[in-house]
């Protein structure tokens, strides 16, 4: 069992560039929105959840400068430039409104895939008293594998629900969960979470 006010929701990149027809992610890598599942629903209904319990959620976002000064390897490999991925203050790297920080919540703001490098995440974390997190959001093998990585070196307990994480294709997000699994991180149903609080 866990214990709520050791157990944080942490909701990673859920924003307008990484799902939208129009987004950067989108267009750049050619992903098939059409094959995307829904996973806003379930997401709201956990952070429903953790704000009716008084527990932490942590919104986690990611911004880049418009020239990419600081990841330039990234605009090395992809195509990030010509799409303004997620260039700082731009539509493209707002979370959506149905996931926009409520009150309470707090927000990270991250330039890399891992939300915890060269950001407070780890600090905030601990100074809640967290060793417990729940890691939901985007991509599967990207942001939140990222995340999930270092969590696990950090000696945080994760658990990442399937029905609240998405990848740029379904086989990627089996991927990604199959990489999850591997020690870092309990992957489970959603419906499976809410048991676990005692």
């Amino acid at each position: 069992m866990l214990s709520k006010a050791e157990t944080a929701l942490l909701v990673i990149d859920m924003q307008y560039g990484g799902g939208a027809p129009d987004g950067s992610l989108v267009q750049m890598l050619h992903v098939d929105v059409s094959r995307q599942e829904d996973i806003v629903t379930p997401i709201i209904r956990l952070k429903d959840f953790f704000n009716e319990n008084g527990m932490l959620v942590v919104n986690i976002k990611t911004e880049y400068e418009e020239d990419f000064s600081d990841w330039p390897m990234l605009a090395k490999r992809f195509e990030v430039k010509k799409y303004r991925h997620f260039a700082r203050g731009s539509a493209d790297a707002a979370i959506i409104p149905p996931l926009a920080p409520r009150k309470d919540e707090k927000l990270v703001v991250k330039h890399r895939w891992d939300g915890f490098f060269e950001t407070d995440l780890d600090q905030l974390l601990k100074a809640q008293h967290i060793v417990n997190l729940i890691l939901v959001g985007a991509a599967t093998d990207v942001c939140v594998l990222e995340t999930c990585s270092s969590a696990f070196s950090l000696n945080y307990n994760c658990i990442v629900p399937i029905e609240t994480t998405a990848s740029f294709s379904p086989e990627r997000k089996k991927l990604g969960l199959e990489v999850l699994r591997f020690g870092r991180s309990q992957v489970v149903p959603v419906k499976e979470v809410y048991k676990l609080f005692n």
